[in-house]
């Protein structure tokens, strides 16, 4: 219930100023439209157009099962709170000047990669027959993705959460 809690106050923290807002947004559309339009890397390479490329991202329901849409959606949003929450810390501490922590605090922002991304780069790699064997198809993926991100989010908002002593010069 702690990490609740911890959750709750860091969100309001950190989405206190409207800019994270649209850090998450763009960072979550980011990772939404890389992963839809990786997997049709080769049909944009051919015949780039914008509208291509649009249409592609409007359609991506409809090229994917409903689970794997549903993870898309949960990961990609997640992505772009962590990674919105991890750029508030980063400038939080660096407004403390405490410039020891900063640098795993953005290896932190790298950390939590797109699960669903790794699946369009695994058929790009010729590997996606690998999926097949897999019970779930690869669903597996988009599980471990979610407890990942969801487990940086815990341990990002204690973070965020405690307290912090300016360092004196």
């Amino acid at each position: 219930m702690k990490d609740i809690n911890d959750i709750k106050e860091a969100l309001k923290q950190a989405y206190s100023e409207r800019k994270y807002f649209f850090f998450s947004g763009l960072f979550s559309l980011s990772v939404f439209s890389l992963n839809v339009l990786i997997g049709n890397y080769k049909l944009i390479a051919s015949e780039f157009s914008l509208k291509l490329v649009i249409g592609l991202l409007i359609s991506a329901h409809s090229t994917m099962s409903g689970a794997s849409t549903l993870f898309l959606v949960i990961v990609s949003a997640l992505s772009g709170i962590v990674f919105s929450l991890s750029l508030f810390l980063v400038r939080r501490q660096l407004s403390y000047s405490a410039g020891i922590g900063v640098s795993g605090i953005i290896a932190s922002v790298l950390t939590p990669a797109c699960s669903s991304c790794a699946l369009g780069l695994a058929g790009i790699l010729g590997i996606g027959s690998f999926l097949s064997v897999l019970p779930f198809k690869g669903l597996e993926f988009g599980f471990l993705g979610v407890i990942l991100l969801g487990v940086s989010l815990v341990f990002l908002s204690r973070k965020i959460v405690s307290d912090v002593c300016e360092v004196r010069k």
